[in-house]
């Protein structure tokens, strides 16, 4: 019997992909992002490096034995199989008529991200320093010794930021000195990065590559997409609220109670479910207790920047009262966020009124009593429906 032959095994078998590629500069690179030719696919993640993990890129741009990883992207020729797209740094949402002729990336906006900063001495980027005794770039919060030197002086986009630098330090003027950071800018400038090319993908396809690249095959989560949506609103989900969410239960030493990396985010915005139905003055829900199984991105997303800004505030007034009420009944300390959070949502539904005599009781009880180890996600609703049974008291 002759075996049946794919119909697209023989177009596969002919079109070789690591033709479409090439080296780029980085201060082309650099230059394509001010410009906005290069993009961003609106399903990406957050920047989120930390300014280590950019210094470590820095340092292995200037003295790695061996290239950094390609930038790949997609060219969008076609409107209308674009994916909707965003702007790098300030993640602008760019006009969909505006889209034809972009270059969006789909791996490398974190790498690419480090160098603009670099090129453009983004505020971010102001204790980074080169010191040359050391020979690496190195982080500085204090007064620069004077073998050190900005990045953003060094690597900025304008050539006469870097040389009115020297002149202004006079250590630097030395001529070995001087010689040496020019070759060190000028490698900057000229640092090649290769880039593979695709053209017209759709959704599906550019989501698929960015899987498989960045994510090492992982799906990108719908909770990503809705917090990029936030940014593209002008909210920043990270500096706004999860980070400063986090910095209170340290600054409590309840920081433990974060126990992976990856709920930093989760537990944050499931605490947001309490204040979205005052916001919204709705009777409670059982799917909206603060509990990560019940995290709502898609709504919250959905509302104006003004309303997603009203829950953040209300969310971290009610977890500084959370935290209080702990404190304040010398209650053993908890050994799981859900007694923090569920208290954290009385508070959001109680806003601004005491705590009378029969809530304290019925709080205290509650919280004394209450086990949620081995329970199941409906037992643990029911958890939270008892204790805001504390608002008719």
């Amino acid at each position: 019997m002759a075996i049946k032959i794919n119909k697209n095994l023989e177009m596969f078998s002919t079109f070789d992909p690591t033709k479409e590629s090439k080296p780029v500069s980085l201060g082309n690179l650099c230059k394509d992002i001010e410009e906005r030719r290069l993009s961003l696919p609106i399903f990406q993640t957050y920047i989120r490096w930390k300014v280590e993990k950019s210094i470590d890129l820095l340092n292995f741009q200037l003295s790695g034995k061996a290239a950094v990883a390609p930038i790949s992207i997609n060219i969008i020729e076609n409107k209308e199989l674009a994916v909707p797209q965003v702007s790098f740094i300030e993640r602008e949402r760019i006009d969909i008529e505006e889209s034809a002729g972009k270059h969006s990336v789909n791996d490398g906006q974190q790498r690419l991200s480090c160098n603009f900063k670099a090129y453009t001495d983004h505020e971010e980027f102001k204790c980074v320093v080169l010191d040359i005794t050391t020979g690496k770039f190195v982080m500085n919060t204090s007064a620069f010794r004077k073998s050190q030197i900005p990045v953003g002086k060094l690597y900025n986009k304008d050539p006469k930021v870097f040389s009115q630098y020297l002149k202004e330090n006079k250590d630097l003027q030395v001529f070995e000195v001087q010689d040496l950071l020019t070759k060190v800018r000028n490698k900057f400038m000229g640092y090649y990065y290769t880039v593979n090319y695709a053209r017209d993908l759709s959704e599906k396809e550019q989501r698929e590559w960015f899987e498989v690249l960045n994510l090492a095959g992982s799906k990108v989560t719908d909770v990503e997409v809705n917090l990029t949506e936030m940014l593209i609103k002008g909210v920043d989900f990270y500096k706004e609220y999860s980070d400063q969410f986090v910095e209170k239960l340290k600054e409590s030493s309840l920081d433990q109670l974060i126990v992976f990396k990856a709920t930093e985010v989760s537990i944050p915005l499931a605490a947001l479910n309490p204040a979205y139905e005052v916001l919204k003055d709705r009777e409670h829900k059982a799917n909206f207790s603060p509990m990560p199984s019940d995290v709502k991105a898609s709504l919250i997303s959905k509302l104006n920047k003004e309303d997603i800004r009203k829950l953040f505030s209300m969310t971290l007034d009610a977890l500084d009262r959370a935290i209080g009420f702990i404190e304040e009944n010398n209650f053993k300390q908890p050994n799981r966020i859900d007694y923090l959070t569920y208290l954290l949502g009385v508070f959001v539904y109680l806003k601004n009124e005491a705590v009378s005599e029969r809530q304290l009781e019925h709080m205290i009880e509650w919280y004394n009593t209450v086990e949620f180890s081995k329970k199941d996600n409906g037992e643990r609703r029911r958890y939270f429906e008892n204790l805001i049974r504390v608002r008719t008291l």
